[in-house]
Order: structure tokens, then sequence, then C-alpha cells
């Protein structure tokens, strides 16, 4: 079966994919791209709360 990985918020609790947005995280840059321009690593922010963590929670 095919499951796609859903984040929630360890603060709150909120599961809602409209209320947890993904931003760049500008103090790690990845790599960078062919034209020169960084490619950040992502971090998520919960709307309800406003905590900021990483994908990888």
């Amino acid at each position: 079966m095919n499951e796609t990985k859903r984040f929630k918020c360890s603060n709150c609790g909120e599961e809602n994919p409209r209320k947890l947005h993904e931003e760049p995280d500008k103090t790690q840059v990845l790599y960078y791209s062919m034209q020169g321009a960084p490619v950040y690593k992502k971090r998520i922010k919960c709307g309800n709360c406003g905590l900021v963590f990483d994908k990888a929670q």
C-alpha cells in the first residue's frame, strides 16, 4: 500500500497539512545548484502554535 509521510507537531499535536507549512532553513545549505543558487534544508512550521521543527522528526 502506498503511504505518504504525515507530519505531526510535537507541541500541540496538529496533523492538518494545511496548518503545517514547509519553509527553507537558511542556516543550513545542502548544496549549490548548477546556476549557483543555494538549496536549503527544509523545516516545518506549525500554523497553530508556531513551533518550528525539522522534517526528520
